[in-house]
């Protein structure tokens, strides 16, 4: 099941890095990644992520990215957005939500 996670990070050396190796390390797998900076020293990273296995939990990995240094804050997809399939069809497209996962760090 493909699930994804916003997440808030400090524009520094590894941090990056770390984040894409806590990811990997807790058995999820990186199907698309976008990067975009927000300002002169933050980026917003949308991670879509494929979980190796059912065993795996979104709610955990939100919480353990959210401890990593330089994660200011993280957000995961809100689940208000699903509605049945028939009404989605007529509906408009609406623009993505997100919840946040964990209180920000500052």
């Amino acid at each position: 099941m493909r699930t994804s996670l916003r997440i808030e990070l400090a524009d520094s050396e590894g941090a990056l890095m770390r984040l894409i190796g806590l990811v990997e390390r807790r058995g999820f797998t990186i199907a698309a990644m976008d990067k975009s900076e927000t300002s002169g020293s933050q980026s917003t990273v949308t991670l879509s992520l494929d979980a190796r296995d059912e065993a795996r939990n979104m709610d955990v990995l939100a919480r353990q990215v959210a401890r990593l240094l330089d994660v200011r804050s993280v957000f995961t997809r809100d689940p208000g957005d699903r509605i049945a399939p028939e009404i989605a069809a007529r509906a408009a497209p609406s623009t993505d939500r997100w919840r946040q996962a964990c209180p920000p760090r500052h």
